[in-house]
């Protein structure tokens, strides 16, 4: 074992002297805020019920993170804590530990949302809801300190390649005008990716979501019309329900019967699973909305 390592596994339990049952409770609480099935609650609630273009950017952002956060953990290949200590494990984690994913998305994610609202104390909430998530991963045992510190870097870069950098270069390209059609086939070439680097599960998510969103918004955009800022507030609860039961039935229901990790083509039924998950976040919920009259007056 490497110094580092020796080190981060001491800090590890000399947090886990604080523990009790409260404690415990209280960081799976946050910890489960950088949870698969807390951001597929968040994207679309901001997509639906209150800034269309900012649950569109974040969500993306979210998934480009994600998928390079396991290309660094296939890269440095570093253990968990308590694969050296079987003892420190508070909370169930799988995969590689460096960089941390929860760390990083939750960087990137708040402070995004942080950066668009021009707020200072959503700005200080975003930076302490970043901070107690990421700790949360070295109190449950299942990141060193390390691994914390590497993922909020990689979400700081990544916040900052973005609207720093990439968002001028985006304005240049809505200069050009692209076709229906031409933008379904770019987006359908996602897939290809999985085809060129050997693909986990979740990189397998991640690209299936992408590619299922990207449809979803295109034709959304062509056929829909949904811009999620409309309607009452009333209006805005109804979509908030009926879209996340839908998310709930599509992600947990097909899981159920789609074959499990191990099984006869178990990724390509992943993949499947959630490019749906992805078109119903961009263009099933949103059409179901405009049929049932949820969404006040749209501008087209």
């Amino acid at each position: 074992m490497d110094s580092l390592l020796q080190w981060g596994l001491v800090f590890v339990q000399s947090v886990q002297q604080i523990q009790s049952p409260f404690l415990n409770g209280l960081f799976q609480l946050f910890t489960s805020l950088g949870s698969e099935v807390f951001y597929l609650i968040l994207f679309p609630s901001l997509l639906w019920c209150i800034d269309f273009r900012l649950g569109i950017r974040i969500g993306i952002l979210f998934l480009i993170s994600v998928y390079f956060n396991n290309l660094l953990k296939q890269l440095f290949q570093q253990p968990r804590p308590f694969d050296l200590l079987p003892e420190v494990q508070f909370s169930y984690a799988e995969g590689f530990g460096f960089p941390s994913g929860h760390a990083q998305s939750s960087m990137l994610v708040w402070c995004s949302i942080a950066y668009q609202s021009h707020q200072r104390i959503i700005w200080y909430s975003a930076i302490f809801l970043s901070f107690l998530v990421g700790f949360s991963r070295i109190y449950l045992g299942v990141h060193f300190p390390h691994d914390v510190v590497g993922g909020w870097m990689a979400g700081g870069f990544i916040f900052y390649l973005y609207h720093f950098y990439v968002m001028q270069q985006v304005e240049s390209i809505k200069k050009f005008t692209i076709d229906f059609k031409t933008k379904l086939f770019y987006i359908s070439l996602l897939p290809v990716i999985i085809l060129l680097i050997p693909a986990s599960d979740d990189m397998v998510s991640v690209v299936a979501t992408l590619t299922g969103v990207g449809w979803g918004l295109v034709t959304n955009a062509r056929f829909i019309h949904f811009q999620g800022a409309h309607g009452t507030l009333w209006h805005r609860i109804a979509r908030l329900l009926i879209g996340i039961l839908g998310i709930f039935i599509l992600y947990f229901g097909l899981k159920l019967f789609f074959p499990q990790p191990g099984q006869f083509a178990y990724q390509i039924f992943r993949f499947i699973r959630y490019a749906i998950l992805g078109l119903w976040i961009g263009a099933g919920a949103p059409w179901l909305f405009v049929k049932l009259q949820l969404v006040g007056e749209m501008k087209h």
